[in-house]
Formats: structure tokens, C-alpha cells, sequence
């Protein structure tokens, strides 16, 4: 699949921006221009006119000012968005955000309703807060011996790479977590971040404070959209599937599907299952 790239300046962050050459409907996707069109199928690549926007925490950035947690503050990525939507004048459509994203594209669909007419979140789990707690309960529930190992063998090898490159800390701890984030194990992930920068402070401050403590019931309630929860049955890398059913249930705008034989990438690691659950979902009312 080809993918044509260009960048938008923006309050003193290079934003990246992805689209891939089809038409079909189109699909805002919101995290990394790099990462994600590399974990998109070509399954789901070729039925959608897909757009993927960096948030600020992979822009590089372009004035030599000290950064500080004010520029990662989370109504400031979605005007960022909201900006790249409306200056390549992509119509009001559905929205997806997978893992911590899935928060931004929630917080982006209650402030900019106008641009969103669906909500997509993936392998995205209530909060990285008391929730996320669960993940290791699950874990050690569910996970297989192999599984177990493979995941301490990944830690003392995330140490070692801590001690190399020290910035590069959100990377090095993604893909220390593949015996939790993928279905087969051993994968070799760190193929996808090969070459992406990372803003360390934006993703100690959004990941570490600003959804740790979300609340999105609150985002929820004001919300009139269709919700898409999409789960893999074995990511142990977030709060598990279950968790979300306590919420889910209060919200009738919003469904929730989950993946078997998938775990954080499910549109990945099961792209017919996913394509046509997400396909089926959009054709909803």
C-alpha cells in the first residue's frame, strides 16, 4: 500500500500526516503517521481513504523554547486536529484512536462533533489508572507459562536498552511489553518504531497523569455518537475487556466487540474479523 506523507506546522511542532492513495470513505486515525501505516492491513488500507495525524508527543519540534507540560495539554493535540481536518478538508467523518489515543479521539469526538460522525476506539482501556491494575490480575490468570517468560526475558532486555538511549523511554517500553501486547510470541515489533521520534515528557504527562485519571463516563454521557469499543480477548497490555463492561452498559450509543485470538493490534493480528465488524458498525444506524 502506498502512503504519501507531508507536514504541517503548527505551534512550533513538524506534524506528520499520512494518507494512503484509495478512495472509498474516508477515516481519520489519530497517534503516529509513521507507526500506524505500518500496522493498518492492507485489508482495511484499500476499502477506506484513510488519514493518520501525529499527535504532538511524536512531532518533532521546531523552536528551541524548553517544553514544558503546557504544550502537551490534551484540548491543545485537539485543535491540533482539529486544524489538520479542516485544512485538508476532510468531511465530517468517523474517527479512531487505538490504545492511549483512543482517549484523544473520545475528548476529540465531545469537543468537535461537527467533525466526527462515529467513534472508533481500539484496545483502549477505561483509564491507565485503577483499571489498568486489572491488566496484571488478567495476566497472570490467563497468560501461558511461555508467555510469562517471555515477558521477564523482554524486561531485563527493556533495562538494557533504558541505559542506551534513555529518551527513547516510551519506545523502548512498548516493545518491551510484546508478550502482553501481541498473540503470537515471540513478534518482532520494534520493526514498526524503527525511525519515530518521541517527545518523552508529552507521553510521561499524557500517559502518566492526564489517562490515568480520565474519567471518560463524563466524556461519554455528552456524547450522542455511535461508540465502537473494540477489544482483543488476550491484550493483557490494558485494563482487560471486562472492564468496560460496567460502563458500556449505561451508554446505548455504544457497542463493544471483542477479538478472540487477538490481543493490542487486533486489526493486525485479525483484520477480516476486524474489518468486518467495523464495517458492519458503520453500517448501523
Amino acid at each position: 500500500m502506498n502512503w504519501t506523507y507531508q507536514t504541517i506546522e503548527r505551534d512550533g511542532f513538524s506534524l506528520q500526516v499520512a494518507r494512503n492513495q484509495v478512495g472509498g470513505p474516508p477515516l481519520f486515525w489519530i497517534g503516529s503517521a509513521l507507526y500506524y501505516p505500518r500496522v493498518i492491513p492492507r485489508e482495511i488500507a484499500e476499502k477506506f481513504q484513510i488519514t493518520v495525524i501525529d499527535q504532538r508527543g511524536f512531532a518533532k519540534r521546531t523552536n528551541s523554547q524548553k517544553e514544558t507540560k503546557e504544550d502537551y495539554r490534551l484540548e491543545k493535540l485537539l485543535d491540533d486536529f482539529a486544524f489538520v481536518q479542516k485544512n485538508l478538508f476532510l468531511p465530517s467523518c468517523p474517527v479512531i484512536g487505538h490504545s492511549g489515543h483512543g482517549y484523544m479521539a473520545l475528548a476529540y469526538a465531545k469537543k468537535f462533533p461537527d467533525l466526527v460522525s462515529k467513534l472508533c476506539m481500539v484496545s483502549t482501556g477505561p483509564s491507565h489508572g485503577s483499571p489498568l491494575l486489572e491488566a496484571e490480575v488478567y495476566f497472570q490468570k490467563e497468560a501461558s507459562e511461555f508467555r510469562k517468560l517471555a515477558h521477564i526475558e523482554n524486561q531485563i532486555q527493556f533495562q538494557k536498552n533504558l541505559e542506551n538511549s534513555p529518551l527513547d523511554f516510551f519506545i523502548h517500553y512498548c516493545v518491551s511489553l510484546e508478550a502482553k501486547g501481541f498473540y503470537q510470541v515471540p513478534f518482532p515489533s520494534r520493526k514498526f518504531w524503527e525511525g519515530i521520534h518521541t517527545n518523552k515528557l508529552a507521553f510521561d504527562y499524557l500517559f502518566g497523569e492526564v489517562f490515568r485519571d480520565i474519567a471518560v463516563s463524563d466524556y461519554l454521557k455528552d456524547i450522542s455518537l455511535p461508540v465502537w469499543i473494540c477489544m482483543g480477548k488476550e491484550d493483557f497490555q490494558v485494563a482487560p475487556h471486562y472492564t468496560w463492561e460496567p460502563i458500556v452498559k449505561n451508554f446505548s450509543q455504544v457497542k463493544m466487540t471483542v477479538i478472540h485470538e487477538a490481543s493490542h493490534l487486533p486489526f493486525l493480528e485479525r483484520p477480516d474479523v476486524f474489518l468486518a465488524e467495523f464495517q458492519t458498525w458503520l453500517e448501523e444506524k
